[in-house]
């Protein structure tokens, strides 16, 4: 079964500008919400999930592997093919959708497991956060909800 998991990107200054203006012109709410925008911000998103994987977790490492999980990677695999990394399935699995106006972030249904520590009840391994914005996809981001604004105006 596929995971879906809905992500929320505070936009600086939006509610600023909703505090000043009192409502936000239709035309960004518009671009805020249009398809192409949140399909280009999926994309960034997807390669950056990517990135994470195959830095071992980023801004900060993942706790390693376990010795038993190591060993049994080992058994299993013939290598350590390391953190959140087996046959590939969940580094490949990771995609988007976009519908009714908002972005969602697909992959296998285990990836939650790793995703959030709380509300786990059989997982007895750390958190492996694999979705997140990065310090360096903000500029990226910030550069296509520009883009899309302007396609509205």
């Amino acid at each position: 079964m596929a995971y879906k998991d809905f992500i929320t990107i505070n936009v600086i200054g939006i509610e600023e500008a909703r505090a000043r203006l009192g409502n936000i012109p239709d035309n960004i709410q518009t671009a805020l919400t249009e398809t192409q925008t949140l399909s280009e911000i999926g994309t960034i998103l997807v390669g950056s999930a990517v990135k994470t994987i195959d830095a071992g977790g980023r801004p900060s490492p993942y706790k390693p592997l376990a010795a038993s999980t190591v060993a049994a990677k080992i058994k299993k695999y013939k290598k350590n093919s390391g953190i959140l990394i087996g046959r590939g399935t969940l580094r490949q699995s990771l995609d988007y959708e976009v519908s009714g106006g908002y972005l969602y972030l697909t992959s296998v249904g285990y990836l939650k497991y790793h995703q959030f520590e709380e509300g786990r009840t059989r997982a007895n391994f750390p958190a492996r956060p694999v979705w997140g914005v990065q310090e360096e996809d903000i500029p990226e981001i910030t550069d296509i909800i520009i883009a899309g604004i302007k396609r509205n105006l």
